[in-house]
């Protein structure tokens, strides 16, 4: 009986310390400086979803070498980073500033909307460069 005793301590025991120091570990899988750095949470099961947010990133490192920020991506298999940042659905985009999350885009958008919420996020002169930007965006940019 006495061992019964011991074996259930013990158990209880391993179980509440694994428990612990799983939940204790949770720290930001990105290590990073305070550097702007961009990053699409990707799922190759629906890949077909994140052409919008390749094309986008793709066209504004063509146009803008020098400001455009370090890209990652992030596998939906990279479970760390999935519970760490929070993501729901994929495709997921984030701008981050160390631990400053500063644009969350989460499903599909067009181009054009990616491409805009960058530029306005990055400090970009979209007039300068990028003329494919719809009016109506660059209307409700200015007012």
């Amino acid at each position: 009986m006495d061992k019964y005793i011991e074996l259930m301590i013990l158990s209880s025991i391993l179980l509440l310390n694994s428990c612990f120091s799983q939940a204790s570990s949770i720290e930001n899988p990105i290590q990073q400086t305070e550097e702007t750095i961009t990053v699409l949470f990707s799922d190759s099961s629906t890949i077909q979803d994140e052409k919008t947010y390749y094309d986008a990133l793709l066209e504004l490192k063509q146009n803008y070498p020098s400001e455009m920020p370090s890209f990652f991506i992030i596998d939906a298999n990279e479970r760390d980073a999935i519970r760490y940042f929070n993501i729901d659905q994929f495709p997921t985009m984030l701008v981050l500033t160390g631990d400053k999350e500063n644009l969350r885009m989460e499903g599909t958008f067009p181009k054009d909307e990616i491409l805009a919420n960058l530029i306005e996020i990055f400090h970009i002169d979209n007039e300068a460069k990028l003329p494919f930007l719809p009016p109506l965006l660059t209307y409700m940019k200015n007012g």
